[in-house]
């Protein structure tokens, strides 16, 4: 055991060459585990159950709707889901100031921009008590670790005077720790222009919250495989938006689809997920890293007392097929299989029961891997030193005959 001891430290002390020779810490590496688990077990959850059709969150797909008149009919859109009395109406859709894009001598295109402006900006104002808009953090200072810009839509104010339109907002941006990683997190609240802003869930859901709700800033979205009811603009169901929280939104934006744990995933769908997570308040807690390590590290210990009991205690045969296997590293592939299929097994338990993600089979590998590198070497060190310096203390290792 002394030996499987100083096998798994020595692989310890090697972890920051391993990390520069790969670019990556395998602290880090731990955090991809984690989303990598979750993926894979909301896959294996979304494969072997249908999904749950959603009494509280329904999706409005807009897509349809485009040309210099597309403002007016989202204005009309939202007049009509207002009317068939939904708890609340998120509008996923961010409204620029149009009149900077129009040349001085478009004349009519600019009357009728400003019509369809006033007719956005007059259902706004009558729709207020209920809904929620959209807008934008930019420029995210790595100093302050704040976003210095919001960017509203145009009938949006942040002024108080007398004709301003005040209106509830939440930021749109999602979360993403790597380009190409999936969206699997979201924020409850940012820095921005010197305050604290709201995202675009949390605003939705604000009247159900407390303050020690947002403790969490960053939890994990449930993305249990769900059924949001989904109707066009013009196909609208009284029955599936009265009493509920309606998202409005393209659910054909290509520049808004993002990575997620099921897929490709409009974004307005992932707010309704998230939504959904802060509606139940149970969201998935992530296992720490240093967890994660220490776990590796228990696992990398009994692997390294198994390989040196295997090699060293047993009496095989030189030419024996079992030794041939070890020697050339084809046990230690076929343990790092075993091993890997044992926690991702574990890990999807501890995923749907415990409700934890408990990702280690990006992490574990690589530490077998440098397990195993070190043991041979230290197989071959340790006798060498015995050789040439004789110190006693080394004669407790089994590698001394």
């Amino acid at each position: 055991m002394a030996d499987a001891l100083a096998i798994v430290v020595l692989a310890m002390l090697l972890m920051p060459v391993h990390s520069w020779l790969y670019g990556t810490s395998l602290l880090n590496m731990s955090e991809k585990s984690a989303a990598a688990a979750t993926s894979l077990s909301y896959d294996i959850q979304r494969r072997q159950t249908a999904a749950v059709p959603s009494d509280e969150i329904a999706l409005v797909d807009i897509s349809g709707i485009y040309g210099a008149a597309a403002r007016a009919e989202i204005a009309a859109v939202l007049d009509t889901i207002y009317a068939m009395g939904p708890k609340r109406i998120g509008v996923d859709v961010f409204f620029p100031s149009s009149s900077t894009s129009l040349s001085k001598d478009a004349e009519n295109q600019r009357q009728l921009t400003a019509q369809t402006d006033s007719l956005l900006a007059a259902t706004a104002r009558r729709i207020a008590d209920k809904t929620v808009f959209v807008c934008q953090l930019d420029s995210f200072g790595t100093v302050s670790r704040q976003f210095h810009h919001i960017a509203h839509s145009f009938f949006c104010s942040t002024a108080t005077t007398a004709d301003s339109l005040q209106l509830a907002e939440g930021y749109a941006n999602l979360m993403q720790d790597e380009p190409g990683m999936p969206v699997s997190k979201y924020t409850l609240t940012q820095q921005a222009e010197g305050g604290k802003v709201r995202s675009f869930a949390a605003q939705l859901v604000a009247d159900y919250m407390d303050e020690g709700d947002f403790s969490d800033n960053e939890p994990i979205i449930r993305f249990d495989p769900t059924d949001f009811p989904c109707m066009a603009h013009n196909q609208l169901v009284r029955d599936s938006i009265r009493d509920r929280i309606v998202l409005v939104g393209d659910m054909r934006d290509r520049g808004d689809s993002h990575l997620t744990p099921l897929g490709m995933m409009q974004g307005v769908e992932i707010h309704a997920y998230a939504v959904q997570t802060i509606l139940h308040h149970d969201g998935m807690a992530g296992a720490s890293p240093w967890l994660l390590m220490l776990i590796s590290l228990v696992v990398c210990l009994l692997y390294a007392f198994v390989i040196l009991f295997i090699d060293f205690k047993l009496d095989v045969k030189s030419n024996s097929l079992l030794k041939f296997a070890i020697k050339q590293s084809l046990f230690t592939l076929g343990v790092t299989y075993i091993l890997n299929l044992i926690l991702q097994y574990i890990a999807y338990v501890s995923f749907t029961v415990f409700d934890t993600t408990l990702g280690l089979h990006a992490l574990l590998p690589d530490l077998i891997k440098l397990v195993a590198f070190t043991k041979v070497t230290y197989c071959i060190v340790l006798p060498l030193l015995y050789k040439r310096f004789r110190w006693k203390w080394l004669r407790y290792s089994c590698l001394i005959q």
